[in-house]
């Protein structure tokens, strides 16, 4: 039997396992990703199937190993595995394939989530990026408070899923644990190790801003919003342009970037208080409106009066 060792092997075994298929106890219905070590399947029984070749088995212990470390620490916000061990299956023809097991996630992700309320005509805005980063940015900021400190490495909306249609912002699930990995606990940071957690906090930032307009940051340019709340637009700049060296956030740990979230949270309610009482205010002058024409009804004679 040959053994699948290189990209071009992937692509090979895309082609191979055309849905439905068997893949020992799992019958695949469909590819639905696939990254530069894995391929993704949805499989009968409602359970997600990541697959690789052997020369990537080793990057997917790694993530089933950190997903675990979540999953032991009660971590929510972070997608949690059906088994605790690969499961090692033989392709006839080809070789072993490492799998690991996770649950679907029926909710879709947030490029999907942004979607929908555009068709729906729904606003988005400071306030729904605000709700969204509270959740992810929550979750980015424990794995880093973790014994052993985990970088995600890869925040963008397409990793970010609901578990299903109905479910609130606040069960949103990171997934994808590819380019997470663990560091030293705090001390002195090797260049690699600051570049890694300066890069969450832009990935960080460009989420927002994506949430905020619908649409990512431009490539040149100032990275502003402009949503209105103006203690947001500038948490959402100083993010994606935070630098090594330079003024700005250095990890999603960093109180100053949590101190500005908090302004801007405040900023944000502030600015319901308007939303909320206009149509109150509507009501409460019909009303008014109303009782007037009744009380000179009352007092005026009437065609069937005496």
């Amino acid at each position: 039997m040959s053994q699948l060792s290189n990209k071009a092997d992937l692509d090979e075994l895309a082609e191979l396992l055309q849905s439905p298929c068997q893949l020992g106890d799992h019958l695949l219905e469909g590819l639905i990703a696939r990254t530069a070590t894995a391929l993704i399947f949805i499989a009968h029984g409602d359970v997600v199937v990541k697959l690789t070749v052997a020369r990537y088995a080793p990057l997917l212990e790694r993530e089933l190993t950190l997903l675990k470390v979540c999953k032991a620490a009660a971590l929510e916000g972070v997608v949690g595995p059906v088994r605790d061990e690969l499961e090692w299956i033989v392709i006839p023809g080809w070789g072993r394939v490492a799998t690991m097991l996770l649950p679907l996630l029926e909710g879709g992700d947030l490029v999907q989530w942004i979607g929908s309320r555009n068709t729906r005509h729904l606003p988005l805005g400071s306030g729904c990026a605000l709700e969204i980063g509270t959740v992810v940015g929550g979750v980015l900021r424990s794995m880093l408070c973790l014994p052993r400190p985990i970088v995600y490495g890869d925040v963008k909306p397409q990793n970010v899923l609901l578990p299903r249609p109905d479910a609130p912002l606040s069960q949103l699930t990171l997934i994808d644990f590819d380019a997470a990995h663990e560091i030293d606990p705090p001390g002195e940071l090797s260049p690699e190790v600051e570049r890694d957690l300066m890069g969450d906090v832009n990935s960080f930032g460009e989420l927002l801003f994506t949430v905020a307009t619908g649409h990512e940051p431009p490539a040149e340019g100032e990275p502003n919003p402009r949503t209105g709340n103006p203690a947001f637009d500038s948490l959402v700049v100083r993010c994606v342009t935070s630098e090594i060296g330079a003024p700005g956030y250095r990890s999603m740990t960093d109180e100053s970037l949590w101190d500005d979230f908090a302004r801007a949270l405040a900023v944000q309610d502030t600015r319901k208080v308007p939303s909320l009482t206009r149509p109150m205010l509507v009501l409460i002058g019909v009303l008014l409106f109303v009782l007037v024409i009744v009380a000179v009804a009352a007092k005026s004679p009437t065609a069937f009066g005496p």
